[in-house]
């Protein structure tokens, strides 16, 4: 006794353990696929968010040499007549401006004379871009910011060549401000922020309605709001990067990526938080994961709680069927018949015996015997209802025990006739046939014995008058 106490506490103990052990491990592999799949997020959010920067940086790239090409047809057309600032060459550059993103156009002479497309004349010979244009470069103008709608814009300028001179040049502002948003608004729905600066972080592109909208300080210099080296040695390398910068409480993606126009790089800054945003439903997931988890264990530990009990169960179970038919066998079946009898409630009592089953053994071999018993097993198992109690009482005999009167018959009829049609290959066209007694509670017994008793004389008598078919027991007396 005091052996089996100790037995069970150390049974109970080891139980503990590894149920807490399982528990601990399964813990810290959550843990570990979560921080993975977080790790996983924040790179994948990087690469996307530096990637479609690169992307942007060169679409812009594109589209300002495709404006150069604009002008520079404008400019071959222009060189052909003498006068440049004639009614004809002005309606040209018009029709440039309504054709192209340009948002002026202009013509200028070699003293630095400009007619704009608007016919306002101004003179620009002091500004930068006019000096390079007249050394035969194409140039690009410092930003200039408008005092009308703060916009940044640039001055794309070329050459006009006549005769192998330059006799004047050609030029168009660009709205990089609009083309910049533009570029990115689909980027994150618009919440991140698109910006131009030069190798010295200076910002190019100021959306002054856009820092006023978004409560956002006016800076003029990204090398004031983000002070890592790095950055500092990747604009001069023109070098792409994505970095980590943190101000006012918040945590920013900074992506970047060169221009290959004027040293120029355009920037792109956006909420951790906001570049995280589409991958939120993994951590939906994840909780859905560690909900399941934490009720698979659960119901493990419940389980593993109920599995001896379980397990008795099924061994109850398996000791009540018999191993070749899987119906009941004998001590089970004639149970649980006497357990509805004592119900006194009507019954069919049938006993099955299959037609020329000697036969088969001695043609066939007892292992196709074996096999037609099986058969037979599953057929009567699958045609009657699960309430209804099938059962082999040894041989080839069976007995079912049918709970409702009133289809006791057609089912009969129905299994006679399926049995006939049973195939099984090793029988070579053999029709199969069974022979069937019925008697009815509580008419013909109350008890086990009764019924089978009776049932039994029924079957001698469908036997008698050529089997494959059934009788119901009739009283001699009678």
């Amino acid at each position: 006794m005091k052996d089996n106490y100790y037995q069970e506490k150390n049974f109970i103990k080891n139980y503990i353990v590894a149920v807490t052990t399982f528990i601990l491990t399964l813990i810290m592999g959550i843990v570990i696929f979560f921080n993975g799949v977080s790790i996983a997020v924040q790179k994948n959010s990087k690469e996307t968010l530096i990637t479609n920067v690169a992307r942007q940086s060169e679409h812009l790239n594109k589209i300002l040499k495709l404006n150069y090409s604009y002008l520079n047809a404008l400019a071959e057309n222009l060189s052909k007549s003498e006068d440049l600032f004639s009614k004809n060459n002005l309606h040209t550059i018009k029709s440039l401006m309504n054709n192209t993103d340009l948002d002026r156009t202009a013509i200028i002479n070699t003293n630095g004379d400009v007619l704009y497309d608007n016919e306002v004349v101004k003179n620009v010979a002091h500004r930068r871009y006019f000096k390079e244009v007249m050394e035969g470069k194409q140039s690009l103008s410092d930003p200039l910011e408008s005092s009308v709608d703060q916009q940044t814009r640039v001055i794309l300028c070329v050459p006009i060549y006549k005769d192998n001179q330059v006799v004047g040049a050609v030029g168009g502002s660009y709205n990089v401000t609009k083309l910049g948003n533009m570029l990115f608004g689909d980027l994150f729905d618009g919440k991140g922020k698109s910006f131009i600066v030069d190798q010295d972080g200076n910002l190019i592109t100021k959306d002054k309605e856009y820092t006023k909208k978004h409560n956002i300080k006016v800076i003029d210099n990204l090398f004031d709001v983000c002070k890592q080296k790095k950055v500092k040695q990747d604009f001069k390398k023109q070098k792409s990067n994505l970095v980590l910068i943190k101000t006012n409480n918040k945590s920013l993606y900074l992506a970047y990526s060169p221009l290959k126009i004027n040293d120029w790089m355009v920037g792109y800054v956006v909420d951790v938080h906001t570049a995280q945003e589409s991958y939120t439903f993994i951590a939906q997931y994840e909780t859905l994961l560690a909900s399941f988890l934490g009720f698979i264990v659960l119901s493990l530990i419940a389980y593993l709680a109920y599995s001896n009990s379980k397990e008795n169960k099924y061994l109850i179970q398996l000791s009540q069927i018999d191993p070749l038919t899987s119906v009941y066998n004998k001590e089970t079946t004639q149970a649980f018949i006497e357990q509805k009898l004592k119900n006194k409630e009507s019954a069919v009592f049938l006993i099955l015996d299959v037609d020329a089953f000697k036969a088969v053994n001695d043609n066939y071999g007892h292992a196709v015997g074996d096999k037609v018993l099986a058969q037979l097993g599953k057929l009567f198992k699958n045609h009657f209802r699960q309430t209804d109690i099938v059962g082999r009482i040894g041989g080839d005999e069976f007995i079912i025990l049918i709970q409702d009167e009133n289809i006791a018959e057609s089912r009969i009829r129905s299994l006679l006739e399926k049995v006939n049609e049973l195939k099984i290959e090793e029988l070579q066209g053999f029709t199969l046939s069974i022979s069937i007694g019925i008697a009815f509670a509580p008419s013909h017994g109350t008890t086990f014995i009764e019924l089978y008793r009776h049932a039994d004389h029924a079957l001698y008598q469908t036997k008698r008058s050529g089997k494959n078919n059934y009788k119901i027991y009739e009283n001699d007396e009678n």
